[in-house]
């Protein structure tokens, strides 16, 4: 099977058969009624579960020398930021990147945030050396300027108020801050849309590109550059073409 005809295929049964796809498929089930699934919560124990099994595999083809587009983009945005210090991850999951900034930056002490006690848990268990922390990106626990580094786990795009996570991301850093995986769009307003994601009901933004560059801005951030992350169009699904970006800023 070609790849344009498997990536139809996925398209048909993420939207056709979402009580299918859900349990197959990392994202099935995309909508722009974002009542359609019910309410959405953190995440839960079994969605961890179904997380890791997905990025296991994916963090070990990083460390043989051959990582995803999205994986690489992060190397590539943390290749040009201090080797040595600190960086706090926001929405960190399951730890996976902990990994990643170990491979590249590897005198970095790192600290996980997230907002689900479950993946907090799961990051704990696997990477018990780092400091990882149930919090809110609106109100993190840390001081200003607590940080070298932070970045952002594809995280963002599930936030509400994901400017006001960006402003409190530009107080806790005194250096760089790394929003990975930000769904982008140019031709489209900010829209919610929700999903399965890994099994569970969940809600995510694609954002406007004019949106996103007003929050660094009014954050007092500058734009150092942008790098493309995994292939994430959502014009098969919702109608709205986008791309997935890392963006590297810093304090203006």
């Amino acid at each position: 099977m070609t790849q344009d005809w498997r990536k139809r295929l996925l398209v048909l049964l993420s939207q056709r058969m979402p009580g299918l796809s859900r349990r197959l498929l990392a994202s099935a089930g995309y909508t722009l009624d974002v009542s359609r699934y019910g309410e959405t919560d953190v995440w839960s124990r079994r969605t961890a579960e179904r997380q890791d099994r997905a990025w296991l595999p994916l963090i070990e083809q990083a460390k043989a020398g051959h990582p995803r587009e999205d994986i690489a983009a992060l190397q590539s945005a943390l290749s040009g930021l201090p080797r040595d210090g600190t960086l706090l991850e926001v929405g960190c999951g399951g730890g996976y990147n902990s990994e990643i900034v170990a491979l590249t930056s590897p005198g970095q002490r790192y600290t996980g945030l997230g907002v689900s006690p479950a993946m907090v848990a799961r990051c704990r268990t696997r990477y018990p050396r780092h400091e990882v922390v149930v919090g809110s990106a609106y109100e993190l626990p840390f001081e200003d300027g607590a940080f070298d580094v932070v970045l952002d786990g594809v995280a963002l795009i599930h936030m509400t108020e994901w400017a006001r996570a960006v402003a409190e991301y530009a107080r806790v850093s005194r250096g760089a801050i790394v929003l990975h995986g930000v769904t982008v769009t140019d031709s489209a307003p900010t829209t919610r849309f929700a999903k399965y994601a890994y099994g569970q009901p969940t809600t995510e933004f694609v954002v406007a590109r004019v949106d996103i560059e007003q929050a660094v801005a009014d954050a007092g951030l500058r734009l150092v550059r942008t790098l493309p992350a995994e292939d994430y169009d959502l014009e098969p699904f919702l109608g709205i073409p986008s791309v997935s970006e890392t963006w590297v800023l810093s304090r203006t």
